[in-house]
């Protein structure tokens, strides 16, 4: 059975995105063109720039990373690293409720510093606002939700507050995310460290 017209542009879609990734990972942002990323996926210019504009491309591609660890992580309990990234030694709810919300954005934080300039990139197009991105919509009530279960999870936070408190986790996260991003630095320490402290200081239960 023949492809549908909608199943072509999305194969044509995923190809422009894998072509742009691949190239922004391989030669830096500053140096793809979107006429590059055109002729490596054998399309237009006009057909990449209806996946997205160079910015657009990026925001895609990161978004595609961050919502396939989401994918892999579906379904599976918190596991038991500290926002450093150490074992606690413990079961799968092992640790406090900061060392369990850590865990779950350990996988983020290492996608962030593996492509440091990549990573300062995403951040200042999206603080500019000129381009929307689901690490504001799906990604962050997965996460949110996430969050929520972690820190009620021996009922130091109550099933009644946790979403509140998910929330202002999800707020720290991404403020010190895009803080970091800004300072320049590929130093991964600094963004654990300041992740820690946000979440110690709105998860105040010791387990």
């Amino acid at each position: 059975m023949a492809p549908t017209r909608q199943e072509l542009r999305q194969a044509t879609r995923s190809r422009v995105l894998d072509v742009a990734g691949r190239q922004f990972q391989e030669n830096g942002f500053a140096a793809t063109t979107v006429r590059d990323v055109a002729a490596s996926a054998g399309v237009s210019v006009g057909t990449v720039m209806a996946v997205g504009d160079k910015n657009g491309l990026l925001v895609q591609v990161f978004d595609a990373l961050i919502a396939a660890e989401h994918e892999r992580r579906s379904g599976s309990v918190p596991a038991t690293a500290s926002a450093a990234g150490d074992s606690t030694g413990g079961g799968p709810d092992a640790g406090t409720c900061a060392d369990r919300v850590g865990a779950l954005v350990q996988p983020f934080v290492a996608l962030f510093t593996a492509t440091p300039e990549l990573s300062r990139t995403y951040a200042s197009i999206l603080v500019s606002g000129a381009h929307t991105s689901t690490l504001f919509t799906d990604l962050a009530a997965q996460l949110t939700e996430e969050f929520a279960r972690a820190i009620s999870l021996h009922g130091c936070t109550t099933q009644a507050e946790a979403p509140a408190r998910a929330q202002a986790l999800h707020a720290a996260y991404v403020g010190t995310l895009f803080t970091w991003s800004t300072r320049g630095t590929d130093d991964p320490s600094g963004l654990t460290d300041g992740l820690r402290a946000v979440f110690a200081a709105v998860c105040t239960c010791k387990e």
